[in-house]
């Protein structure tokens, strides 16, 4: 059974990536998302960073359908989503909502520099609709060393809490922002 830290974490995540705000996610939010995403790192359509990009969250709108559209109408809604999230916790396996951590690291390291900064860190969340001021206390909470900038480990790790996390005090809580 889900926490309620754990509902709540789930629920972001529903939010986020139901860009269309309509209560369910579908294909057509998982191309805004790419779109939005790639806009903000200046990938355009069409380019293969884009293409990339696109390619990885189609699969990952594909296993979420597969596992959690029993109705086959191309949509998920949030009971669902949270059901099935629940299941796959369960058995030990990462939601299919889990960006691809390699994916997006190497996106949102637009210098290509093996970190990300506050400025690449803020136009990831400024994608998702995190506000300036949340983005500033999450990267702050993000960078584990205190070193001014978030290593692939440290995305890594408040990837993995995000999901799996029960404690109200894992700085991983704040990967998408406040909740």
């Amino acid at each position: 059974m889900l926490t309620a830290l754990q509902r709540r974490k789930l629920q972001l995540r529903f939010a986020l990536l139901d860009t269309d705000g309509n209560g369910y996610l579908s294909q057509r939010d998982y191309d805004l998302v790419t779109l939005r995403l790639c806009a903000a790192f200046g990938h355009l359509p069409g380019t293969p960073e884009y293409e990339r990009v696109h390619e990885a969250y189609l699969k990952l709108w594909e296993q979420l359908r597969a596992l959690m559209d029993a109705d086959g109408e191309g949509r998920v809604s949030l009971d669902r989503f949270m059901d099935g999230c629940e299941r796959l916790m369960r058995e030990e396996k990462q939601p299919p909502a889990h960006d691809p951590v390699d994916l997006i690291f190497d996106m949102v390291d637009a210098d290509q520099n093996g970190v990300i900064d506050l400025t690449e860190f803020t136009k990831w969340m400024h994608a998702y609709g995190v506000g300036a001021q949340d983005t500033v206390e999450a990267f702050d909470l993000l960078d584990s060393d205190d070193d001014g900038v978030l290593s692939r480990p440290e995305i890594g790790a408040a990837a993995q809490a995000f999901y799996a996390s029960t404690d109200p005090a894992d700085v991983g809580n704040w990967l998408f922002g406040p909740l």
